[in-house]
């Protein structure tokens, strides 16, 4: 049997003459270049939220990459940094809408998953209310909100109570709570639940732009938009919170996020 035999000589060239430290080096490079994820920015939200409202709109993104999306814990991402937010990310919210952290706190729970399935699907108050029940109710709800990092998100009445709502008992969420909440439902395979059609109600979808979404809307004037969208093999965690700016106004803050989105995953 023939063996070749590659000599290196002190300078690191190998003996057809070639530099084996510049090879590796190369090839490293190529493969960081290959897999490196394309980077929302905060400034290309906030070009868009400052344009509609400097209290009353926010809008936090992330790209869904390699490692995040490997990760099952729903605990609030330790790559906050990398999260897109505008002025208003960090501010709270009425929570309208917001199913995700029901879910989150169901995984493994037998009975309230199931329950907390079928509110994701449909985007169902009552399955959603009975899922809080089965976990304990929602004190239950907030000390795992409380205990996975969510600081900005707290619930004090039941989904689509308005009577509650009005009487001052309201449930609230920041649009980075919301991102990162999607990065984790993404991560226990929940994307797919969420199929709630936004381009019937006037938002814009990108051409070649998948889009699995919930809306809120019908308590205090707030309309809110949380999206797990996917493009060009990327895909990215999406939240747009808003108050007192109507139907009409919230879907065009969102279809110019999702746009902005679009180009950068493209890229």
């Amino acid at each position: 049997m023939d063996v070749a035999v590659e000599y290196i000589t002190k300078s690191g060239a190998t003996s057809d003459g070639s530099s084996k430290s510049k090879k590796n080096k190369s090839s490293k490079s190529k493969k960081e270049q290959k897999t490196k994820a394309p980077t929302i920015t905060s400034s290309q939200l906030s070009d868009i939220t400052d344009s509609f409202s400097g209290s009353d709109v926010a809008a936090s993104a992330t790209v869904i990459d390699d490692s995040s999306s490997s990760s099952s814990s729903a605990d609030a991402s330790s790559e906050d940094s990398a999260i897109a937010n505008t002025s208003q990310s960090s501010k709270k919210f009425v929570a309208a809408g917001l199913y995700l952290p029901v879910y989150l706190a169901s995984q493994g729970n037998g009975n309230a998953e199931g329950l907390a399935n079928t509110m994701m699907t449909g985007t169902d108050n009552s399955a959603g209310n009975q899922a809080v029940g089965a976990l304990g109710g929602w004190s239950a709800v907030n000390s795992w909100l409380s205990s996975h990092g969510y600081s900005g998100t707290s619930f004090n009445r039941d989904f689509g109570d308005v009577q509650a709502s009005n009487a001052g008992y309201e449930n609230y969420s920041t649009a980075r709570d919301a991102a990162r909440m999607l990065v984790a439902v993404d991560a226990v395979g929940g994307t797919g639940l969420m199929n709630t059609d936004i381009a019937s109600e006037g938002v814009v979808i990108p051409s070649g732009m998948t889009v699995h979404a919930h809306r809120g809307m019908g308590i205090q004037n707030t309309w809110n938009y949380f999206a797990i969208v996917e493009v060009n093999g990327n895909k990215a965690a999406v939240s747009v919170v808003t108050q007192n700016q109507g139907q009409d106004r919230a879907a065009q803050l969102m279809s110019q996020v999702l746009a902005s989105v679009d180009s950068t995953l493209r890229k």
